[in-house]
């Protein structure tokens, strides 16, 4: 058992506390210890922490994370104590009928419910929550052999981190799931880091019209350096008008929703071509009610899809995400904005409040 720092979260809306008493088990077989370099920052953290969505407390968060190996709970098959790699969330088991048929982030055996299985972290001998099952907000981090990827020799670790999370989710969604390619014609709700990761993946296969909406300038300005045709403000009143004129008054083939709100839903649809894809990918604090009619499906053979992770396999999908970005396919260095010291947690998370940068990534 290993004792280390870490940032605590003991009640939503309250600060997260830097301590230095929480003890993690040994790897397992099968498991390694990673010593945590960078992690960013995601909504679906500061979400947790401000309390729209509920969760067992005391936690530890973060799970976009990259580290070096330290050790092993028994062989450590392809990887080496001292290999960087990225950590992902969702480690499949490989057998289980999701994993079996191509959906490995339903995983049965990994998919279990916030604080459910095994306790693994602990403070004064009472299990601590390991958010998203990493717990990367600490030191270290105990993870399955099949939820770590190797980092390439040319990609440094802070751009290398937010492929756990930001990369898989915008750039495997775009390719697992709505399945865009040439000639395509999309559009992505919310140009955050998952946001600003579809682009580039739309970019890479070749779409003919890449829209972005979002209400921050900055964010904006950079999707159309990344790619996009045009960028708009989640406020511009002409918005739906200028983007169905672009595609000759049909919609778009696939808009992503990074949000999934009710307004942002409605929108999505109403911007969807008859036979296109709305694809839902925003995790909300609360649960949102659709925003469209269903007769709108019906009638128009439209598709509403659910995306988590991008549908993305760890040892399949992350090292070729980062070979490409070795190659300049994807620009990681695009996503991160700022880093910020482990210890001044707290002031990032209140940059994301305000809505400042893409990415913000800790250092350790």
């Amino acid at each position: 058992m290993l004792r280390m720092k870490a940032a605590l979260l003991e009640g939503s809306g309250t600060p997260l506390r830097i301590v230095d008493d929480v003890f993690l088990d040994d790897p397992k077989p099968g498991e390694a210890l990673v010593r945590i370099t960078h992690c960013g920052l995601c909504h679906s953290d500061l979400s947790i922490i401000d309390g729209p969505m509920a969760y067992p407390m005391p936690c530890v968060l973060g799970h976009e994370a990259a580290g070096e190996i330290v050790a092993f709970g028994g062989e450590g098959g392809a990887f080496s104590v001292g290999d960087r790699v990225v950590l992902s969330m969702r480690a499949p088991c490989d057998t289980c009928f999701h994993c079996s048929n191509g959906q490995p982030v339903l995983c049965e055996e990994t998919s279990a419910p916030p604080g459910a299985g095994e306790a693994r972290m602990w403070r004064d001998g009472q299990p601590v929550t390991r958010g998203f099952q990493l717990a990367a907000f600490a030191e270290y981090a105990v993870v399955s052999l099949r939820g770590m990827a190797k980092i390439p020799d040319a990609l440094p670790s802070l751009q290398a981190s937010v492929v756990g999370c930001a990369v898989q989710t915008g750039v495997g969604t775009v390719e697992n799931v709505a399945g865009c390619g040439e000639g395509s014609k999309a559009c992505v709700i919310g140009l955050g880091g998952v946001g600003l990761a579809m682009i580039m993946a739309l970019k890479a296969a070749g779409a003919a019209v890449i829209v972005g909406i979002d209400p921050v300038a900055e964010r904006r300005e950079r999707a159309m350096a990344l790619g996009a045709t045009v960028a708009l403000a989640s406020d511009d009143d002409q918005r739906i008008q200028t983007l169905m004129a672009m595609t000759e008054g049909r919609g778009f083939d696939a808009v992503f929703d990074n949000v999934a709100a009710t307004p942002t839903t409605r929108e999505g649809l109403q911007l969807t071509r008859s036979g296109g894809q709305l694809v839902l990918v925003g995790v909300t604090g609360v649960p949102q009610a659709p925003g469209f009619s269903t007769m709108d499906l019906v009638l128009r053979q439209k598709q509403v899809k659910g995306a988590f992770l991008g549908n993305c396999h760890p040892g399949r999908d992350l090292p070729r995400f980062m070979k490409n970005a070795c190659g300049g396919e994807l620009d990681l260095a695009a996503l991160v904005t700022a880093t910020v010291p482990f210890e001044r947690i707290n002031d990032a998370l209140d940059m994301m409040r305000r809505g400042e940068g893409v990415r913000t990534v800790i250092t350790f």
